[in-house]
């Protein structure tokens, strides 16, 4: 379940073109310049310290203006990414896998309001879906789905509060051994929810420190993984800005999950259900991540610390360490980026096989991913992807390898983008 949690909490997918408006929000506002000198990210900055009634006290010839050279009130943009996909092991399998093709589309699309006094909203709509050449009995197919819903109050420069909805369906072959006590892969269909609060307030030196508040439900079909869950979290960051020199910024976050799964029992130490009990976990991550931007390459580094505890006998308790590390080259006619991800988890109760003294579970997990796109133009993009995922266990049966080959083109449309 937890590496589940992991995959949906990096698959929100971020939009290009999307950051800029954002971050121009929170710069100063100039005084000595006229609006016709200011280029589109100073405009949108010194229009959205304007009040609904300052703006409506301005002469109605000027706001034509102001609105002609700041562009629609609504920005919108979508990518659809077409090609077929390649996979040596689609269900996961440790003792057999066969080779097969899927067709793939994906779509990536944002609406974005511009910022109305304080306020701006933002909203993104994704989708994946992939089918099979020659369909299994269990697998015909897969697909998820993601929504999120965003608004913005920024009362003053740096600082802002985030209200965030979101809803999500997955439809295709998950691995949730990481808390069962047997492997559990298998196709399954889980829709869920997620609402939030943040608080950033800017620091002295760069700083920002950023605290919110989630709720999220999850529901599978046909299994008894449902949860609910809450969440708290705090984030320090810290951002240098070289202008062309490029840039450097650095996050350390904790967060505390609290788990309810109120269909499934917690555990004795031995591995037997206990009736009449609701399985909970708590999970506290700690997170440190850095992205150094300078020219045309940019780098990240992510180091995660996770642990993970039932609050009744321990039997599930383990601790899990992870490294996730990005490299991406950018110039105008090629986009090239190498992800290379790893985790281990050590179990502090169960054990693997038999005899006096057997030794404790420990599963590893390794990713790499390869990407290379070809712009054409602004409009259709070439792209090829492969990848390879690794599962180990010191477990007879919880060991597979799974690699995928991808191509395709990309369009893009950006009617309204500034």
């Amino acid at each position: 379940m937890l590496r589940w949690f992991h995959f949906l909490a990096v698959a929100l997918w971020a939009v290009p073109g999307f950051t800029a408006p954002a971050e121009a929000v929170s710069a100063e506002a100039p005084v000595s310049e006229s609006p016709a000198a200011l280029d589109a990210a100073r405009l949108a900055a010194t229009l959205a310290t304007l009040t609904p009634e300052q703006w409506a006290a301005l002469p109605p010839e000027l706001r034509d203006e102001l609105q002609a050279l700041w562009g629609p009130a609504w920005v919108w943009g979508a990518t659809i990414h077409v090609g077929a996909e390649w996979r040596d092991n689609v269900l996961l399998s440790p003792v057999s896998s066969t080779d097969h093709t899927l067709l793939r589309a994906r779509l990536e699309s944002y609406l974005w309001r511009r910022p109305v006094g304080a306020w701006e909203w933002l909203g993104f709509l994704n989708g994946d879906v992939g089918r099979l050449l020659d369909p299994l009995p269990e697998l015909a197919g897969e697909q998820e789905w993601f929504a999120h819903g965003e608004g913005r109050w920024t009362p003053r420069p740096g600082w802002r509060i985030g209200l965030t909805a979101q809803s999500y369906y997955q439809d295709h072959v998950f691995d949730l051994s990481a808390t069962e006590t047997e492997r559990l892969v298998a196709r399954m269909r889980v829709r869920g929810a997620r609402a939030g609060m943040d608080l950033t307030v800017p620091l002295p030196r760069s700083l920002a420190w950023v605290a919110g508040a989630k709720a999220h439900r999850s529901d599978y079909a046909d299994f008894a993984e449902d949860f609910t869950e809450e969440e708290g979290h705090t984030t320090l960051r810290w951002r240098s800005d070289r202008g062309e020199g490029g840039s450097l910024e650095a996050n350390l976050g904790w967060s505390e999950r609290r788990r309810t799964h109120p269909d499934r029992n917690a555990y004795t130490a031995g591995g037997r259900p206990l009736p009449g009990t609701q399985l909970e976990f708590r999970i506290n991550e700690v997170r440190l991540e850095t992205t150094l931007i300078r020219g045309v390459w940019t780098g990240s580094l992510a180091i995660v610390g996770l642990s993970n505890r039932d609050l009744a006998s321990g039997y599930f308790n383990y601790a899990e360490q992870g490294v996730q590390l990005t490299l991406e080259r950018a110039t105008p006619d090629w986009r090239v980026a190498v992800e290379a991800g790893g985790s281990r988890s050590r179990y502090d109760v169960q054990t693997v096989g038999i005899g006096f003294a057997p030794p404790l579970r420990r599963r590893d997990h390794r990713e790499l991913l390869l990407r290379a796109e070809r712009v054409l133009n602004p409009r259709w993009t070439l792209f090829a992807e492969a990848s390879e995922e690794r599962s180990r266990e010191n477990e007879a049966g919880g060991t597979y390898r799974a690699r995928r080959l991808a191509f395709g083109v990309s369009r893009t449309w950006e009617p309204s983008a500034p």
